[in-house]
């Protein structure tokens, strides 16, 4: 467990919550929240794909090559996935009809359901990136079930390809069809399971290398951020190259830095459930702002300036706080809920296959 990344993947979460709130006061409040220091940029989406790899490789790495571990991994990672999808995206359908103004008609509820690609935004919005979750999870599956030696450069190999193919064929990176396949997101994702096995070859950690990563993968993550023209100046695919490297190097880094403090030692330790809450808050937070805003936006119609800055600055952090209560008392329930009936029908179901085989 890397608590320190844990720590990271809770910052960013918030940090998608202040972009989204960023688009949502554009297009609700008719404000420029914060002078638009968070509309700019897909950095954070970005952080997220590679951190997937690195965290996907590093508890999984261990399975390639081994006789039906494939399996296993493919089924807890769909049941990780989908369901408070399914839950989610049918309390928003419901709210929609409530809202006065909104309507879930707009919306392709099928594939929102089963996270396909698709032409338009799903049910719900901060969710068009499932389906490249879950295309990355084919593809490392695929991976696992090769032997060991092969698993990573297969994956590498997989990445490299689709960018090269994406740039001769100057395809147009998209949310369906060909551009979702030869999306550079792939670069990100394989980019991450890249530092992770460097970090596991590196077990002990080092103070000093992964001090010096993270300042420079800060350094990066800075520069890129706050000269948004200059990135965005580039073809999408060099922009995600960029990102894939300055976020596996700092996420390695990170990793190797924390290896080498003694547990005890790591004050951030106790402070990451909001990285564990990420998903819940990733999903429901859309949810949570589409709530506030239909209850405050009549009652302090008249706010302006800092005062209204301050009030969607609120609106963010209760918007967190609805995602750590989803996460504590929905997504862990469900999960554990779901093993439960898991662990009760399917055995039972087995018995019954085996006993009508042998009538």
């Amino acid at each position: 467990m890397f608590h320190g990344i844990q720590v990271l993947r809770g910052v960013f979460s918030v940090l998608v919550v202040c972009h989204h709130m960023g688009v949502h006061a554009e297009t609700y409040w008719h404000h420029d929240w914060l002078g638009g220091l968070f509309n700019q940029s897909t950095y954070r989406v970005d952080f997220f794909f590679v951190l997937s790899g690195f965290v996907l490789w590093t508890a999984h790495h261990s399975e390639a090559g081994r006789h039906g571990a494939w399996l296993g991994f493919i089924g807890k990672r769909l049941w990780r996935l989908y369901p408070l999808l399914v839950v989610l995206t049918l309390v928003k359908v419901v709210l929609l009809w409530l809202v006065p103004g909104r309507s879930a008609e707009s919306y392709d509820l099928q594939p929102s359901l089963l996270a396909l690609p698709q032409k338009s935004f799903p049910v719900i919005v901060a969710a068009w990136f499932l389906p490249s979750e879950i295309y990355f999870t084919l593809v490392l599956t695929a991976a696992l079930a090769l032997p060991r030696w092969a698993s990573l450069p297969v994956l590498v190999i997989w990445a490299v390809g689709l960018f090269s193919v994406g740039i001769l064929a100057d395809v147009a990176p998209s949310t369906y069809g060909a551009g979702f396949f030869l999306h550079p997101f792939a670069v990100e994702f394989a980019a991450g399971a890249l530092a992770a096995d460097c970090v596991r070859r590196s077990a002990a950690g080092s103070k000093v290398s992964g001090i010096l990563l993270s300042c420079l993968a800060l350094t990066g993550l800075v520069a890129g951020a706050l000269n948004h023209s200059w990135v965005a100046e580039h073809s999408v695919f060099w922009q995600k190259f960029f990102w894939a490297v300055v976020f596996s190097v700092g996420i390695g880094g990170f990793a190797l830095w924390e290896q080498s403090v003694p547990a005890q030692n790591w004050h951030l330790k106790d402070v990451f459930c909001v990285g564990r809450a990420s998903y819940s808050i990733f999903l429901s937070h859309g949810i949570a702002l589409m709530g506030l805003s239909f209850f405050m936006k009549s009652r302090f119609a008249g706010l302006g300036g800092v005062w209204l800055d301050l009030l969607l600055l609120l609106m963010v952090w209760v918007s967190v706080l609805v995602g750590l209560a989803v996460w504590k008392y929905v997504e862990r329930p469900l999960q554990r809920w779901l093993f439960v009936c898991s662990s009760s029908v399917l055995p039972r179901a087995c018995n019954f296959c085996r006993i009508e085989k042998r009538a």
